[in-house]
């Protein structure tokens, strides 16, 4: 029996490696192809809401609706997409700042939908009332992401408006009263606030009949910087993602997930998430910010953006740019992940944790929940 043992541990560790190697050479086809997959348009930056941990400093002004993109430049981009790529791989997602401050975006959605995309919001749920959801699904909308950040006080303590968890929880239940689209999932962001009582939010949410919810740490960025008192300690990092990992085992009223944030190492990939942390930002996700600049995912610096759909089409920059994401991405880290044992899987985590004023900073998943080296954060 013992013997027996060791030959299935042998291969299931064989048949691990084989997986694993399959896993980072599917990462390298797709740097070197690039296939687009997920297209985010930043329609603005303009916000109904102040919330604390707002990591793109989004206001509640009209200050820079002058920088937003007409609805027209927006379609003809998406029109020489679809004229390249089949639409129905990709999906075209709406964000903001609040997409639904603009009343035009269920034009744009129309059009995509048209072409074939698949198309989404991801909003704060504020202004989700019965006539806006009736238009959104009028223009076909397919995917919708609503943030609730935790219990009553929780949540409108970090948004900043009292009335705000009730308001978005009445948005939640017409969205289940109405399951017209293909995906509908609540994302929560994780913070100081919040840490301690996720178990109760999950039982809310379960009440109201939504069908997943997806957690994501506060980022240190904008609003939610360090000084702000929001930035989870190592502990409570662990503490995340043991209730998260335990959800996943003894739930099956919910489906409970951890967003994109970065490699969480051996002890933690797969029981947090479905597969393995993969970063698609520039390889396969990219972002037209409400200026019209050009980047992967829209959370990563500003800095990174390759140009502009107002001076050069977006195909173009996605054919000719993004070598930094692709195969300059190990000369872009820092010095610590390039000699790291767990490059080939984490690539330095999420590209949005890439600081490209220092590049010797390393914003390490591994090292806040200490399974590499001391945790300062």
């Amino acid at each position: 029996m013992i013997g027996d043992d060791l030959v299935m541990e042998h291969r299931h560790t064989e048949a691990l490696a084989d997986s694993l190697e399959r896993f980072i050479d599917s990462k390298a086809r797709l740097a070197a192809d690039h296939p687009l997959r997920y297209l985010f348009w930043e329609s603005t930056l303009r916000c109904n809401l102040a919330c604390r941990h707002c990591g793109s400093d989004c206001l509640r002004d009209n200050s820079t609706r002058d920088r937003e993109l007409a609805p027209e430049l927006v379609k003809g981009q998406l029109a020489a997409i679809a004229g390249r790529y089949d639409p129905r791989s990709i999906t075209f997602a709406i964000i903001g700042g609040e997409p639904l401050i603009r009343p035009d975006i269920d034009e744009v959605g129309a059009f995509a939908a048209g072409l074939g995309f698949a198309w989404g919001i991801t909003t704060n749920g504020m202004l989700l009332d019965a006539e806006r959801l009736a238009s959104l699904k009028a223009a076909g909308l397919c995917t919708i992401s609503v943030s609730l950040d935790g219990l009553e006080e929780d949540h409108d303590t970090l948004r900043q408006h009292q009335g705000a968890f009730r308001r978005v929880s009445q948005a939640l239940s017409r969205l289940v009263a109405d399951p017209f689209y293909r995906a509908f999932d609540v994302i929560c962001c994780v913070s100081t606030l919040n840490i301690d009582r996720l178990g109760p939010f999950v039982d809310h949410l379960v009440a109201l009949g939504v069908p997943q919810v997806r957690f994501t740490p506060v980022f240190s960025r904008g609003r939610a910087g360090r000084k702000s008192g929001l930035m989870l300690s190592g502990e409570q990092y662990r503490q995340l993602l043991s209730f998260i990992a335990e959800a996943r085992q003894t739930r099956d009223d919910i489906v409970v997930t951890l967003s994109e944030e970065g490699y969480w190492g051996p002890n933690w990939e797969c029981r947090i998430r479905e597969g393995m942390h993969y970063c698609g930002s520039g390889t396969v996700i990219a972002s037209i910010l409400h200026d019209g600049g050009v980047t992967g995912c829209p959370s990563v610096s500003r800095r990174f953006t390759e140009g502009s759909i107002k001076d050069t089409d977006f195909l173009e920059l996605w054919d000719s740019g993004f070598g930094r994401f692709r195969q300059e991405r190990h000369a872009t880290a820092p010095e610590s992940c390039q000699a790291c044992e767990h490059w080939d899987l984490c690539e330095g985590g999420g590209f949005h944790l890439f600081d490209p004023e220092d590049p010797t900073i390393a914003n390490c998943s591994l090292r806040k929940i200490g399974e590499i080296g001391e945790c300062h954060d």
